[in-house]
């Protein structure tokens, strides 16, 4: 990821200093840093927070953290949400396909509003048997649309390291609440996690050195997947 150096000169023009963008983003102020360093990157809840601070569309706030320069483009039609990259089983934010050639979908036409709604590519094939690599992935935050964190729903969860994943929520027949990938075939690199649906507390069976994530780590859960469907070959 490139240094993101002219975040730190437009909050100065604006009066603000990194602690303010660190507020508007809820998270420590270290973390700030280490986006303007190229360490990590800025998360699609943090998106419109951060372009508001900055005084730019969503559009120019992503296309200049793409090139570490401040850039500004056509916020385009209203009622639009921008492609924000494509996800992948390690978390790992990566660039939309070469073979899209389109940066932003129609609001799905019972969203409502375009505020707390995440669309994204789906990059691999660690949800496949939820979501097929190559579809279109849009993902609400509960807090601004009705988007349950129930068993069986896809979650986007922040992995708290600048890492985005997307996994399922899945209860055991004993009790344990899980966070699971949804291959075609078991892969190792795609990891499960423990999960908690209390924010301060370990579940049941804590103790163990098992990672836990928690609801406070959800980002949004999936409302609308589309997908794209090649032609088949006709036999001759």
């Amino acid at each position: 990821m490139p240094k993101q150096d002219w975040i730190r000169a437009t909050l100065k023009d604006r009066g603000y200093k990194l602690k303010d963008a660190a507020e508007a983003l809820g998270i420590p102020a270290p973390r700030v840093t280490d986006i303007l360093k190229g360490a990590r990157g800025v998360q699609a809840h943090e998106i419109l927070p951060l372009s508001q601070l900055l005084g730019m569309n969503a559009p120019s706030l992503l296309e200049s953290l793409k090139t570490g320069e401040q850039t500004f483009v056509s916020a385009g039609e209203d009622g639009r949400l921008p492609l924000l990259g494509s996800l992948t089983g390690s978390g790992t934010l990566a660039p939309l396909p070469e073979d899209i050639s389109f940066t932003s979908v129609p609001l799905p036409p019972d969203a409502g509003t375009s505020d707390g709604l995440y669309c994204y590519v789906m990059g691999d094939a660690s949800m496949a048997r939820e979501i097929p690599p190559g579809s279109l992935v849009i993902a609400a935050d509960p807090k601004h649309h009705y988007a349950p964190v129930a068993p069986g729903a896809l979650l986007l969860v922040d992995l708290d390291d600048g890492r985005l994943v997307l996994r399922q929520f899945t209860r055991t027949e004993s009790g344990e609440d899980w966070l699971v990938p949804l291959p075609d075939t078991p892969n190792p690199d795609f990891k499960s996690w423990r999960f908690s649906l209390l924010s301060d507390l370990m579940p049941d069976g804590a103790g163990t050195d098992q990672e836990v994530l928690r609801i406070t780590d959800v980002v949004a859960s999936v409302m609308w997947v589309h997908q794209r469907r090649a032609a088949k070959p006709q036999p001759a």
